[in-house]
């Protein structure tokens, strides 16, 4: 919740209710272009982590976040990412992106940059590390990024699929 609420009203909000799923429309520009986003903040004390069916069919892209200072929630993750995996097999890479929150609390590390940065990069994702407290900018610059995907990816599906459909016309014609 602290990231989407920083995102959408650049304000940071330090203590929110950590059971209760959140959905939120917000409208900004992304490199010159009026985009509209849909963020679903999800939360769950069961084994699904959140990543739920009717989530993961919902959702274009992923924001997948853990805390820097918390290594069960990068454990957690992983098996997030396994589930988004799962669910959408047959789909070409779907976009996500892998946020590392708590930067400002390197005292208290118990995730590693490296660390995040090999998993980002075993899925080729991007890869953020940021503190929702500290800097607005990288908060939106993750959002951005991933709305950068989700187009990108939309793009190919579309120009895939119109290849296909387009095959399949011609050869009823002939």
């Amino acid at each position: 919740m602290t990231l989407s609420v920083r995102f959408i009203t650049k304000r940071f909000i330090g203590e929110y209710d950590q059971t209760a799923e959140s959905k939120y429309k917000y409208s900004t520009m992304v490199d010159g272009e009026q985009m509209a986003f849909e963020v679903l903040d999800t939360r769950s004390v069961n084994d699904d982590c959140g990543a739920r069916e009717d989530v993961l069919r919902w959702a274009d892209g992923y924001v997948l976040v853990y805390s820097v200072v918390f290594r069960k929630s990068f454990e957690l993750l992983k098996e997030v990412q396994k589930r988004v995996e799962d669910y959408r097999k047959g789909a070409a890479s779907v976009p996500i992106v892998i946020l590392a929150n708590k930067a400002d609390l390197a005292h208290m590390r118990q995730v590693t940059r490296e660390e995040g940065q090999l998993f980002a990069a075993s899925l080729g994702c991007p890869f953020i590390e940021l503190s929702a407290s500290e800097d607005v900018s990288d908060v939106t610059e993750a959002f951005h990024s991933l709305c950068r995907d989700i187009v990108e990816y939309k793009r190919r599906s579309r120009t895939f699929f119109g290849r296909v459909l387009g095959a399949l016309g011609r050869e009823k014609v002939s």
